[in-house]
């Protein structure tokens, strides 16, 4: 710790290690709730800044029975890890699987998926999920929507979802009958488009007291044209969602399409208090099974842009890879790199408990999960330093991961707001330096201290500080 006058030290020793560990749980349980959209970033009640980090939960959501959370103890790897969100996939075939018939059931479980989440510090954002309409698209290998919205004049097929299906994303593009369903729901031809607008609202009004539960992603990778059908479907779900849950934050997914790195061509919303919300995946690392190297500056500018103009916060909803693709750490660093270096929040694709060699992911033969089935983290993952909240606003923060440990650094730069708290940055010590003791260097009059994997800092008064964490003495 720098050097600073005894008094101080010792009060913000105090401060910091009376504080809770948990950045973004239940609102109830925190001392800064109630997140909302505040320009380009999350911002709590307190004002304090929160970047959220955290994983998709789980692949094998998608298929029946699609209750894959057991408990509290499912979360406990991502607790461990310095997450502070998962976005937690809602399957409506499950809720609603026949039309107008829901099974209560499901939303049951899927509220004990959310309490188990919040009682391990993580926030929730509820993510209405498909992928190629539905199981009975495809040839049975896409996901989300019952089989009773594709319409009858299009052919279904029968479930499949197996290692035959690995390729389910390329064969999409060309699935004429996946083009007329999707085209049938967005004219509302047989009356689907009205019951997800139904869905979304019950399952808002299901979870406006669930403090956990800090926003809704409306259709996980949907087709349709974009400043026409998407805009009018987005339009139509943040009503129907702000009717049961006013103060819920609404993530804005693009085109399918735009996961390649292409800029979406959406308009903005005439909404408020929402964030855009795209996805990445290099066509290299899907297609070749490999990373060639680069900077992925292409795709995230044009994510990047589109959140700027809008003037909102971007969430990077899905991003990863196969934990067997070649040169994968260095790929899944650069992604990460690209998230600090836009100040950006994300999720990680995917955290699957039940994963095994044998059915890997449990969906279409794929095989992102970051963690094996004892719950260890795989070659596609490694946690990773980053600020969970900042009192006031950040300006910079870089993570330098050299091969010699002695060169590995973690900074942050920002404009301190005396009356917003701490700021609290996720420092996996011995992961990251091989140590537990961290040397800290701060300027501006910020005093920081390390408790737990979190380095909590305050400051005397307003205006721009900066810390930079390395390791400290053995």
């Amino acid at each position: 710790m720098r050097e600073a006058g005894s008094v101080v030290v010792v009060c913000v020793v105090a401060v910091v290690a009376a504080a809770a560990s948990g950045g973004v749980a239940s609102r109830d349980a925190r001392a800064s709730p109630a997140l909302h959209v505040d320009g380009g970033f999350f911002r709590d009640a307190d004002g304090g800044v929160v970047i959220l980090r955290g994983v998709n939960v789980a692949g094998d959501s998608k298929m029946p029975p699609f209750r894959p959370v057991t408990g509290p103890s499912f979360f406990d790897p991502l607790a461990g890890w310095g997450m502070n969100v998962v976005r937690l996939l809602f399957t409506w075939e499950a809720y609603e699987p026949e039309k107008g018939v829901y099974d209560q059931s499901y939303l049951d479980y899927y509220a004990s998926a959310v309490d188990a989440a919040a009682s391990r510090g993580l926030a929730v954002i509820v993510d209405f999920h498909q992928d190629a309409f539905s199981r009975w698209s495809v040839g049975g290998c896409g996901s989300g929507l019952p089989g009773w919205a594709i319409p009858p004049w299009v052919w279904k097929s029968t479930p499949d979802n197996g290692p035959r299906c690995h390729g389910w994303g390329a064969s999409m593009i060309i699935d004429i009958g996946m083009h007329l369903s999707w085209g049938a729901f967005h004219r509302d031809e047989t009356g689907a488009r009205t019951r997800y607008l139904a869905m979304v609202k019950r399952v808002a009004a299901r979870f406006a007291d669930r403090d956990a539960v800090i926003g809704y992603d409306f259709m996980n990778e949907p087709w349709g044209d974009e400043p026409t059908e998407l805009y009018r479907l987005y339009e139509d779900a943040a009503a129907a969602i702000r009717a049961a849950d006013p103060s819920a934050i609404l993530f804005v997914s693009p085109h399918a399409l735009i996961s390649a790195g292409g800029k979406s061509g959406l308009r903005k919303p005439s909404f408020g208090n929402f964030a855009f919300s795209p996805h990445i995946y290099d066509p290299a690392v899907v297609t070749l099974g490999s990373w060639p190297g680069g900077t992925l500056d292409g795709p995230f500018g044009n994510m990047r842009g589109v959140a700027q103009a809008w003037g909102v916060p971007l969430f990077v909803g899905e991003f990863g890879a196969e934990a067997g693709v070649g040169n994968v750490g260095a790929y899944v660093r650069t992604l990460y790199e690209q998230l600090d270096r836009g100040l950006s929040s994300g999720a990680q694709w995917v955290f699957t408990p039940g994963w095994a060699p044998g059915r890997k992911d449990g969906w279409n033969g794929e095989d992102l999960s970051i963690n094996d089935g004892a719950g260890a983290a795989r070659a596609n993952f490694a946690p990773r330093p980053y600020p969970r909240r900042v009192a006031g606003t950040p300006t910079r923060f870089a993570v330098a991961l050299p091969a010699d440990v002695a060169g590995r650094a973690v900074e942050l730069d920002w404009q301190h707001d005396p009356g917003a708290g701490l700021t609290e940055i996720f420092v996996p010590a011995r992961a990251l330096f091989g140590t537990a003791n961290l040397a800290i260097a701060t300027t501006g009059g910020a005093v920081c201290a390390a408790f737990d994997d979190r380095v909590r800092c305050a400051a005397t008064g307003a205006g721009a500080v900066s810390v930079r964490i390395t390791a400290g003495a053995p």
